[in-house]
């Protein structure tokens, strides 16, 4: 928590960075209608059955970290060859993008499984985004960070990290599920 409450430090808008950071330490949703019951963030895997990316305990913030990490090193690549960038958007959108996850997952022995809930994560932070008053812009990126169609580059910068990131652990964990089989 305290790497990603760094990365947060990093956003220059003073109200962005509060309102990021005031989110990541307290995650609750304002409708109270909706009464899911979210794991720690700390606790909180990331992928999902299907596409199992750091589907370990402490996985949401391993891959939001990387994600937000990944996402700076490219908003500075294109901000120094193509045009500017809001990177203020980009850390925020990196950071909140799977934050809903927490709602997503209950521990069952020492593995996670999927609740059953109408509305999707990145749903989910999208309307939480909405309704703290967070810029367009960043309810834009969370709302669209799984899509890279029609995207304000912001977007497109968060949706590529979180895909590399995704895909780079997966693909990590089945050579090792192969090389471990190879060797049973």
């Amino acid at each position: 928590m305290n790497d990603l409450l760094k990365l947060a430090d990093k956003i220059e808008d003073k109200k962005l960075r509060e309102k990021t950071k005031e989110l990541l330490k307290d995650i609750k949703l304002s409708n109270k209608n909706l009464k899911y019951t979210p794991l720690k963030l700390e606790e909180s895997p990331a992928g999902y059955k299907g596409f199992e990316h750091h589907m370990e305990k402490g996985g949401l913030v391993t891959h939001t970290k990387n994600v937000t990490e990944l996402s700076i090193e490219i908003a500075d690549f294109v901000a120094q060859r193509y045009c500017e960038i809001n990177k203020d958007y980009i850390i925020a959108g990196a950071l909140l993008h799977d934050l809903m996850r927490v709602f997503d997952f209950r521990k069952k022995g020492k593995n996670y499984e999927l609740v059953g809930k109408l509305i999707a994560h990145e749903e989910l932070i999208g309307c939480e985004l909405y309704a703290r008053n967070f810029p367009e812009e960043v309810v834009h990126i969370v709302l669209n960070h799984l899509k890279p169609d029609g995207l304000i580059l912001e977007a497109m910068i968060v949706h590529f990290a979180d895909s590399i990131d995704a895909y780079t652990d997966a693909y990590l964990k089945e050579l090792l599920k192969e090389a471990l089989k190879g060797k049973a």
